[in-house]
């Protein structure tokens, strides 16, 4: 996975957004949009609403950005945001599934894709497999997919969600059993959450 870009806190670009300024606001944002992209793409799923949730997590972050203080990384405190962002929406459960397959960007299908897939075909199963995964709750879901997908560890998505790391463990095995329950009549997605699970099957790291 790409490093991600970092601004310490005393940065000029974050002075600039803090003063208000519109060409640092523009640098913050083309520098950690492609994250914050990614992250929500992938906790939500396929949706028409990938653009606003971005824009959303950016208000979010230069209304917070004052309380930033560089305890940790710029891109984990927006990554916190942005998770923040993807929960309060799927609990509202207003997620729009209805994208054309051929706007499912191929960063969003990764959930799916394996070294023979067909783009296609992985757009079909990501809209399937997500459209299961809304009936898990958020905070289940997100831990699961952080972990899964994102590769965060149980310490790393407790601090995320601002949890416990027993509660992130208890939000993951649930979510484990709940998917598996869902998708036991459908072969291939069947088999899809074998090979996506299989990972956190060993246990926590």
């Amino acid at each position: 996975m790409r490093t991600a870009p970092e601004l310490a806190a005393d940065d000029p670009c974050l002075e600039g957004c803090l003063a208000g300024r519109p060409e640092a606001i523009e640098q913050l944002f083309k520098m950690y949009s492609p994250i914050v992209q990614r992250v929500i793409g992938r906790l939500i799923g396929p949706t028409a609403d990938l653009e606003d949730l971005v824009q959303t997590t950016f208000v979010e972050t230069l209304r917070n950005l004052p309380r930033f203080r560089g305890e940790a990384k710029l891109s984990t405190w927006i990554c916190g945001i942005a998770v923040h962002t993807a929960h309060h929406h799927l609990r509202a459960g207003k997620v729009r599934r209805h994208v054309p397959l051929e706007l499912v960007a191929e960063k969003h299908l990764t959930v799916v894709q394996s070294e023979n897939d067909h783009n296609i075909d992985s757009a079909r199963l990501a809209v399937k497999l997500h459209a299961l995964l809304d009936q898990i709750s958020p905070k289940k879901r997100i831990a699961l997919l952080l972990y899964v997908i994102e590769d965060k560890s149980v310490e790393e998505i407790a601090a995320l969600m601002k949890a416990t790391q027993a509660a992130t463990r208890s939000r993951m095995f649930f979510a484990r059993r709940e998917l598996r329950k869902l998708i036991i009549s459908d072969p291939e997605l069947a088999s899809l959450a074998d090979g996506m699970l299989k990972k956190a099957v060993g246990g926590e790291r």
